[in-house]
């Protein structure tokens, strides 16, 4: 299965007025054809900085891009001028945000919203266009696809806008498709929903998917692979089996202490990971999560971590492995 995406020890940072924010530190990661990545952890850890500098989204200054090569479909992303990267955008990747209520434009219909990214990406007239944005809307089941399209964001709930959403990440079928926390907004029935919608978007397209969110639970069903992030760094990567069965990190196994399960009863407390992650203006020397660590020895405040093979496809960087 050849890669979509292979990222290689990237690094960026943000200038700001009290220093420089280490928001990435040495992340590496591939994503193949048709695969879905799931990368999780707290907020502040860098998914969505490492998600946005794919697109380069993330305006430059006060961000930077230090270090590290980031390969999408051949094309060399950190090199690319922003001319390269509107004719990137759309056709080999896409992005599904956070709050589709701030993404779409309310002055505009939700439909012409549609066929101006197909207009600018594929050559279709603009009947041709107005049909395909409405067999989009269609494919993410929103119904009454032909009347939604004349509606405005406002007059959709949040799952449906979260479709239009998606309707139009797919709408230049890219090759990519980066989701960040897509169902952050939404309630549970609905989560499931847009969830089953993705897998369906994956099976009928071939589309390579990176999943970011803080929620495990989301990405159990979804995820072929899960990396797991903290303080700009990646600290284990696996199967969603290896992540979810066999974690190795102390802080994924934290992470999935953390987590009810149906054989939770109420009388249980579920644990809290203690202190809080650390400041990225002066990153620790030693392991990130050192100072969290209930397994902490001495060289883990002094020295990196290596990361380890510890299965086919299972990695983590930990002293105790």
């Amino acid at each position: 299965m050849a890669d979509v995406l292979k990222i290689e020890n990237l690094h960026v940072s943000f200038d700001t007025y009290a220093g420089e924010v280490h928001a990435v530190r040495g992340v590496s990661l591939h994503v193949g054809e048709g695969e879905v990545l799931a990368i999780v952890g707290e907020s502040g850890c860098g998914k969505s900085v490492t998600a946005q500098t794919i697109m380069k989204l993330n305006p430059m200054p006060p961000a930077r891009i230090k270090e590290g090569s980031i390969d999408l479909c051949g094309e060399d992303i950190v090199a690319a001028n922003e001319k390269k990267m509107q004719d990137i955008r759309g056709r080999l990747v896409s992005m599904i945000f956070q709050d589709p209520m701030t993404c779409l434009n309310p002055t505009m219909k939700v439909g012409k919203q549609l066929t101006e990214a197909i207009c600018q990406h594929r050559k279709l007239s603009k009947d041709e266009a107005k049909k395909e944005a409405v067999r989009l809307l269609e494919m993410v089941q929103i119904p009454n696809a032909a009347e939604r399209a004349e509606q405005y964001p406002h007059e959709f709930s949040g799952g449906m806008r979260q479709r239009a959403m998606i309707a139009m990440a797919m709408s230049c079928e890219p090759k990519l498709l980066i989701a960040d926390e897509p169902t952050t907004a939404l309630d549970v029935t609905i989560q499931a929903q847009i969830m089953q919608l993705m897998a369906k978007v994956r099976e009928e397209t071939g589309t390579a998917i990176i999943l970011i969110t803080h929620d495990l639970g989301v990405v159990a069903n979804l995820a072929d692979r899960v990396a797991v992030m903290y303080a700009g760094k990646i600290v284990e990567t696996g199967t969603a089996e290896d992540i979810f069965y066999r974690p190795k990190h102390p802080y994924t196994q934290a992470l999935l202490k953390s987590l009810p399960t149906v054989e939770t009863s109420r009388e249980e407390k579920l644990v809290s990971i203690a202190g809080t992650p650390p400041d990225l203006f002066m990153p620790p020397k030693g392991c990130e999560f050192a100072s969290r660590c209930e397994h902490c020895m001495k060289v883990c405040k002094k020295h990196v971590p290596p990361t380890y093979e510890v299965g086919a496809g299972h990695k983590a960087a930990c002293w105790r492995l």
